[in-house]
């Protein structure tokens, strides 16, 4: 069945208007959509926050004061050690037998003092291992709290989000925020 020039004209109008009319339900439904919020993206410095909070503030003068407790100790060994090594270099008038007998004392004393050394090393450092895992364990419990308070799609630690070289979307800073909330919530501790 062949279409006359009339009829095809009248043909292509009405599917001119349908296309057209298609265009303009589409462009309005996509109006009609909600555009989405941007991402609400945080950032927060834990060593910093770590560093001034008054938690990780009294953990570090905790661990001070253990150190200088540990080395107050350790020079007490080590002037016992000096004054062996001084007896045993003035007193010349040790038989061979004594002068032997006290260079594996003094010998033994600083294998001593070596391993005292290494075990208050070892001592500060579990010390301040679980200080520091206990305030960042409270932390990241306040960085929770923050972050749902203000409405945050996603925080990430500062370091790793200065491994984004290019984002659309703002980065806001919770550091302070995050410090204040945890000292408040610390309180009389």
């Amino acid at each position: 069945m062949a279409l006359n020039t009339s009829q095809a004209a009248a043909m292509a109008g009405r599917m001119l208007m349908v296309a057209a009319l298609a265009v303009l339900l589409c462009a309005g439904a996509a109006q009609a959509q909600p555009v989405p919020p941007p991402l609400k993206i945080g950032t927060v410095e834990l060593n910093r926050a770590l560093n001034e909070s008054k938690a990780g503030q009294r953990s570090k003068n905790i661990l001070l004061a253990a150190k200088s407790q540990k080395e107050a100790e350790l020079k007490v060994q080590e002037q016992e050690l000096s004054k062996l090594q001084d007896d045993l270099n003035t007193n010349i008038m040790l038989s061979k037998e004594a002068k032997e007998q006290r260079e594996a004392q003094l010998r033994e004393r600083q294998r001593d003092l070596r391993q005292s050394v290494q075990e208050a090393q070892r001592q500060l450092q579990d010390q301040e291992r679980k200080l520091t895992e206990s305030v960042i364990s409270e932390l990241n419990t306040v960085v929770d709290i923050v972050s749902r308070e203000d409405k945050f799609d996603i925080v990430l630690e500062r370091t790793a989000a200065q491994a984004i070289l290019y984002s659309r979307f703002k980065f806001i800073d919770i550091t302070d925020k995050v410090i204040e909330r945890y000292d408040n919530l610390q309180g009389g501790k």
